[in-house]
């Protein structure tokens, strides 16, 4: 089976070419959402996060107060680092029990979107990585219109990641996302080919 690692930067689209992967048939993970489920039902991690940055971070209904999480790690890398070790560990190992649950029904490609998978080393357990790129100036746009920021805010973000062009580097296979759909629909049917003829599907 190929495992396929799927991420990119803030901002390049990596969500709209998983949407493109799932309505072509294939099993895409989705380690992102999964962190925040996780950090509303794993009692490990919000044992963890209470300790580290204190109780008032669950409201009473035990929801994740995220804005004023992300004013303490967005300004702190060492919070964030902090942060990122209580919930990628717990996250790493629900996704690698699906991986093998799909293995042992003979699936033949699974794709693992995650923003962080340079980041915390988890390209290493992948086969082949997949970035999506995508030009600066279109990334500050999307971001600051989808999450209602200022470009600040974004860059913040985006110095808590490795540079893009880093990614990009140690990629396997790079889809190039200009912000044109009817284009990345075209990079996509590339992708897909690429990944078929790796399994020989």
């Amino acid at each position: 089976m190929l495992v396929v690692g799927l991420t990119g930067g803030i901002g390049c689209g990596k969500s709209e070419v998983r949407r493109r992967l799932l309505n072509a048939g294939f099993i895409v993970l989705d380690a992102d959402t999964l962190a925040k489920q996780l950090s509303e039902t794993d009692p490990v991690i919000i044992t963890n996060i209470k300790k580290e940055f204190g109780e008032q971070m669950y409201d009473a209904a035990g929801h994740l107060q995220r804005k004023a999480l992300a004013a303490i790690v967005f300004n702190d890398r060492k919070q964030l680092e902090k942060l990122n070790g209580i919930i990628h560990p717990r996250v790493i190992n629900a996704v690698e029990r699906q991986i093998e649950a799909f293995q042992q029904c003979g699936e033949k490609i699974v794709i693992v979107e995650a923003a962080l998978h340079y980041e915390v080393h988890w390209n290493e357990a992948m086969d082949v990585m997949v970035v999506v790129n995508a030009p600066m100036a279109t990334r500050f746009a999307r971001v600051m219109q989808r999450d209602g920021v200022d470009e600040a805010a974004v860059r913040r973000r985006m110095a808590n990641q490795l540079p893009l062009e880093e990614k990009v580097k140690h990629a396997n296979y790079v889809i190039e996302n200009t912000g044109d759909l009817a284009a990345l629909d075209g990079e996509v049917a590339r992708l897909i080919q690429w990944l078929k003829a790796r399994v020989a599907i």
